[in-house]
């Protein structure tokens, strides 16, 4: 039978480390030091994920957050990518407000770079998994980035003629927007709402 207890002090020390790494990651970037802020954004992925906690997976959500534009501005698209994804996964699993807004944000980022890529299932994907973090992350950010990755994901299935698809995907615009109350949030809400009423106009036209 394992140790328990050495196993709860080994994902505290974990997630200790992850809380530690990220907070050296963040003030190695305000002092422009990229590389530093790589190992230690790196560094607390891993450890985030060592712990199994909700603050360690937190963490290392925002630390992998933060690593895909330091990767992506380094021309490393593969590891920006890979980061997205860790942030995505790790900010599900925290099952915390701010893990859950990371990997908001984090799938939003994932879907224009994959849409971008043209790798159109990918970025339907990540633009859903925006869509839900940033419902179930309460917060002004996650939901911002929630309603702009559903504005997204609506053009893109308006594109392949999912006409229900895309009348939902901006409704979905429209209440994360909304429930933002932010600058940008309430500028996808305008756009999804517009679009909402030239497209259901189209869809009764047709019908």
């Amino acid at each position: 039978m394992p140790d328990e207890s050495h196993e709860t002090q080994s994902m505290v020390r974990a997630e200790e480390a992850a809380l530690a790494a990220l907070n050296r990651g963040i003030k190695l970037d305000q002092v422009q030091d990229a590389p530093g802020a790589v190992r230690a954004y790196l560094q607390a992925v891993e450890s985030g994920r060592l712990s199994q906690t909700g603050p360690g997976r937190e963490a290392g959500a925002q630390a992998a957050f933060n690593l895909g534009p330091a990767l992506g501005e380094a021309e490393d698209t593969a590891g920006a990518l890979h980061a997205y994804r860790a942030s995505v996964e790790m900010g599900r699993l925290s099952e915390t407000t701010v893990g859950r807004e990371a990997g908001a944000s984090a799938a939003f980022n994932l879907g224009l770079m994959l849409e971008d890529a043209q790798d159109v299932a990918g970025a339907l994907q990540a633009y859903l998994d925006s869509v839900e973090l940033g419902r179930l992350s309460e917060t002004a950010a996650g939901r911002e980035a929630g309603a702009k990755a559903a504005f997204g994901l609506a053009l893109m299935l308006g594109e392949a003629k999912d006409v229900e698809g895309a009348l939902q995907a901006y409704r979905y615009s429209v209440e994360l927007g909304g429930l933002s109350e932010t600058a940008e949030g309430f500028e996808a809400r305008d756009m999804a709402s517009y679009n909402l009423s030239l497209l259901q106009k189209q869809a009764e036209d047709t019908s």
